[in-house]
C-alpha cells in the first residue's frame, strides 16, 4: 500500500480526530492530531511529547507566537505531504471561524510563513517544499518583488543561501522592473548588505558575458 493509498485514510483521521492523542492550539482553535504523525516528522513536536515542555502533562501544545493560518498548513502537510498556499484548511474547530482575503501578494507570504514555521518545528521535507514554491514565485514575478523582498529578507534564517541568491538574481536580473517602483529602490537604499550583493552579481553576470563574447569571437 502506497501513500496514495494512505491520503484518504490520514485525512480522515485528521478532519475526524478519531484516536487523537495529542492537542495543538493556536489562537484559541484546536487541533486534534496523533503523536505517531506528527512527532515522527517534528523533532520539536516530540520533545514536547517526551518532556521537553511544560504542556506534556495534559498532550497539548500551546503555540501562541504562530498564526493559525500557517499552523493549519503545517499539520495538513504531515498529513497529507502537501499544503495549499492559498486558502485557509477548514478543521473541525475552526470551519466557520476563520476565512482569508487572498491578495496580490498572499501566496507567498503564505509560502514564507509556512517555510519559517518548517525551520521552527525542524520539518525538513516541508522546508523544502515552502522553499520550492517560493523560489519558483519569485523568479516568474519580478514586477512584485519590491511587494514582498524586505519582509523575506530580514527574517530569512542567515544560512539559508539558495533562497537568499533567488532573491539576488532576481532583483539583479530584473533591476530595470525593481527600480521603477518608489519601494524598490527604499528596499536597496535600508538593505545595504542586499544591495552589496546585487551589484556583486551584476558584475558578475557582466563579466561572463564579456567572457562569452569574448569565447564567440576567437578572441582567446
Amino acid at each position: 500500500m502506497g501513500f496514495a493509498d494512505l491520503q484518504p485514510i490520514l485525512q480522515s483521521l485528521l478532519e475526524s480526530g478519531k484516536y487523537s492523542d495529542l492537542t495543538i492550539s493556536c489562537e484559541g482553535q484546536n487541533f486534534e492530531v496523533h503523536r505517531a504523525i506528527v512527532c515522527s516528522q517534528s523533532p520539536f513536536f516530540k520533545a514536547a511529547v517526551r518532556g521537553g515542555f511544560k504542556e506534556t502533562s495534559s498532550s497539548q501544545v500551546e503555540l501562541p507566537d504562530d498564526k493559525l493560518a500557517t499552523i493549519q498548513r503545517v499539520i495538513s502537510f504531515l498529513y497529507n505531504q502537501d499544503y495549499d498556499e492559498i486558502s485557509i484548511f477548514d478543521t473541525q474547530d475552526a470551519k466557520d471561524a476563520i476565512t482569508e482575503v487572498v491578495q496580490p501578494c498572499s501566496t507567498v507570504q503564505n509560502n514564507f510563513e509556512v517555510f519559517l514555521a518548517a525551520d521552527k518545528f525542524d520539518i525538513p521535507s516541508l522546508k523544502t517544499l515552502a522553499k520550492t514554491r517560493l523560489i519558483d514565485w519569485i523568479e516568474k514575478n519580478p514586477e512584485k518583488l519590491s511587494q514582498i523582498v524586505r519582509d523575506i529578507w530580514v527574517n530569512i534564517p542567515p544560512f539559508e543561501t539558495e533562497l537568499k541568491n533567488a532573491i539576488i538574481n532576481a532583483i539583479s536580473y530584473n533591476a530595470d522592473t525593481f527600480l521603477k517602483h518608489d519601494e524598490g529602490i527604499k528596499i536597496l537604499s535600508d538593505l545595504p548588505e542586499l544591495t552589496i550583493a546585487v551589484l556583486k552579481e551584476t558584475v558578475d553576470e557582466n563579466t561572463r558575458l564579456k567572457l562569452r563574447s569574448r569565447k564567440m569571437r576567437g578572441g582567446w
